[in-house]
């Protein structure tokens, strides 16, 4: 019988040095005995030791056989004792969480007559992002803005999560998502919020649109007001008679030897008490977020991302709304793994996200030259700035500048191009170049952007090496008089001369984590399966939880697609079918 040994979190944290491609190799050695007999590491010291102290890789997988090691993650817990639950709760339906999807599902089920309890860890209901996805709605069809046709977008989609993804829950998302957002429209408007339409890229041949929640009524509140779409669905949950509790965080889930779930136990915290509650009932719905703050199951399931947001374990704020670095620590996907649950099928989804100043895109950076610390050139630019932040990683310092001057705007806008920001409502027309040059000239003022009259003063405000940087943007502006970009043949309609004469602008790029995408096997039902692919009798899950909805990288693609497909339109639909009892 091979012997394995678990990796905790204490040591992986010790091990922070290693890196993100070591975090993996990390739990291999820990497998092994170290070569002087005792533990691989001693007092936090360094993870990196000579040769005679290393574990042959080669040797230890051969030793593990079709054994791996145990991520201590993954460990269940010792069950919670009776004496030490106070209170029980009973009801049909049982959802932890209180974001958008946990909310939704809420609604949508009381709405039919379901009796539900909802719990959660904030003291509220909590939203992050802003930007809601559906391929038709009642809004759209005021500004007789076409429904969005998925051929051939869907197969470019498709390709580019290399077919890891589950595309029956990509096309069921697509056809029931206009029923779901009129819906939510109506709660909205009721509830006295405008409903925009938020502009998107025009060249990934995506929707150009998002749905947007405004208590301004523009795009003021783009990308934070899907908080008022949140309280408005409290209100409404309320009306239905659900019945909430706040400063709740659930512990564990109950499941009957092996057969179906039937509870979870909670734990009071934030002061409102001491001891556990036990909520019961026929359905349990996990809508508890992503698990991007457990820098443990980032080494495991997304190691890349650790190099991104760093090694150090931190306390999850279950009331943040917002906030780049990671959000929540996995308390759902954990619970169903120790409960039998499978992990998703397809590789990790991070959703990154780039500057993208000085680019006419909302969603991408500047599409005119882009240089790394080194003051080389190293990619086409014409990419959206997920895809862009990406690439930074393999790249020196992660960290990159746009570079122009000011003619750079109006070519854009004379080759056909307009120019939206970031947020920008559908209705408002495009930026002129005088705008953009004013918006650059004032965040030159505030340190968003860089401004110099001579490139050798641009480059020293960058800390670049000013005579590589001249030679590099030479060379552009060969490629530029030729009309050509023989070096990554970026589309010529974004080639455009940087003008020997000042001033010279620059906008810094960098990889920011926001989140990851994924985690537990997700049926087309929503039902959380095993590692047969079977459901887990009265178990699901929704919201970014989802597994095998997304791989490789969040995309940005289709704009708002996680809040107006996972949360909404498959919080909805679950929703009406617990509720109807369409499951055993």
């Amino acid at each position: 019988m091979t012997e394995t040994h678990d990796f905790s979190r204490r040591d992986f944290l010790k091990m922070g040095a290693v890196g993100a491609a070591g975090a993996a190799a990390a739990g291999l050695v820990a497998c092994s005995p170290a070569a002087d007999g005792g533990s691989a590491s001693q007092g936090g010291s360094s993870a990196a030791g000579s040769a005679s102290d290393a574990a042959s890789t080669n040797d230890v997988v051969l030793k593990l056989g079709d054994k791996m090691p145990t991520w201590s993650f993954m460990v269940p817990p010792e069950p919670i004792p009776a004496d030490q639950i106070t209170e029980t709760k009973e009801n049909d339906i049982i959802i932890v969480g209180s974001g958008m999807s946990g909310l939704t599902t809420a609604v949508a089920a009381a709405e039919k007559g379901g009796k539900v309890t909802l719990f959660s860890a904030s003291s509220g209901p909590i939203s992050r992002g802003g930007s809601n996805y559906a391929r038709n709605s009642k809004v759209m069809e005021e500004l007789k803005v076409e429904p969005f046709n998925p051929v051939p977008f869907y197969y470019h989609e498709m390709r580019a999560a290399s077919f890891a993804i589950d595309q029956r829950k990509w096309m069921r998302g697509y056809n029931e998502s206009e029923e779901a957002m009129n819906w939510m429209i109506d709660i909205a408007s009721e509830a006295g919020l405008s409903v925009i339409l938020e502009r998107d890229n025009n060249f990934d041949l995506g929707p150009h649109y998002a749905h947007a929640f405004s208590t301004l009524g523009d795009s003021a509140m783009v990308s934070t007001g899907q908080q008022g779409a949140v309280e408005a669905l409290e209100k409404k949950a309320l009306e239905y008679g659900v019945e909430i509790v706040y400063d709740m965080k659930a512990e564990q889930l109950i499941r009957e030897d092996g057969g179906r779930v039937t509870g979870v136990v909670a734990q009071k915290i934030n002061g409102s008490g001491e001891g556990y509650v036990q909520f019961n009932g026929k359905y349990i719905v996990l809508a508890t977020g992503d698990y991007s703050l457990d820098k443990e199951m980032l080494a495991c399931y997304c190691p890349e991302a650790l190099d991104v947001v760093g090694f150090d374990q931190v306390e999850t704020d279950y009331n943040t709304s917002f906030q780049m670095g990671g959000i929540y620590g996995g308390d759902g996907q954990k619970m169903g793994l120790w409960i039998g649950a499978a992990w998703q099928k397809a590789e990790a989804a991070p959703m990154y996200q780039g500057g993208w100043g000085g680019g006419h895109e909302p969603l991408g950076f500047h599409w005119g030259l882009n240089v790394n610390t080194r003051a080389e050139r190293y990619q086409r630019e014409d990419v959206s700035a997920p895809y862009t932040a990406h690439h930074l990683l393999s790249q020196p310092e992660m960290k990159a500048y746009g570079i122009w001057t000011k003619n750079y705007p109006q070519a854009i806008i004379d080759r056909g191009q307009e120019w939206y920001l970031f947020g920008s409502d559908y209705t408002l027309p495009p930026k002129t170049a005088e705008e953009m040059i004013a918006i650059w000239d004032a965040g030159a003022e505030d340190g968003s952007y860089f401004k110099a009259d001579t490139l050798e003063e641009l480059a020293q405000k960058l800390e670049l090496d000013p005579a590589k940087l001249k030679e590099t943007v030479d060379h552009y502006n060969e490629l530029v008089a030729a009309g050509a970009d023989t070096d990554f043949y970026k589309d010529p309609t974004y080639l455009v001369e940087i003008e020997a004469t000042g001033p010279y602008y620059a906008a810094v790029n960098t990889c920011t984590f926001m989140t990851i995408m994924g985690g537990l096997r997700t049926s087309a039902d929503m039902e959380v399966c095993d590692e047969n692919d079977e459901p887990i009798p009265g178990l699901f899950n929704v919201g970014c939880m989802i597994g095998d909805m997304y791989a490789n990288e969040y995309n940005f693609a289709i704009p708002g697609n996680s809040y107006g497909i996972n949360c909404l339109t498959f919080g909805y639909t679950l929703g009406h079918r617990l509720a109807a009892g369409d499951f055993a």
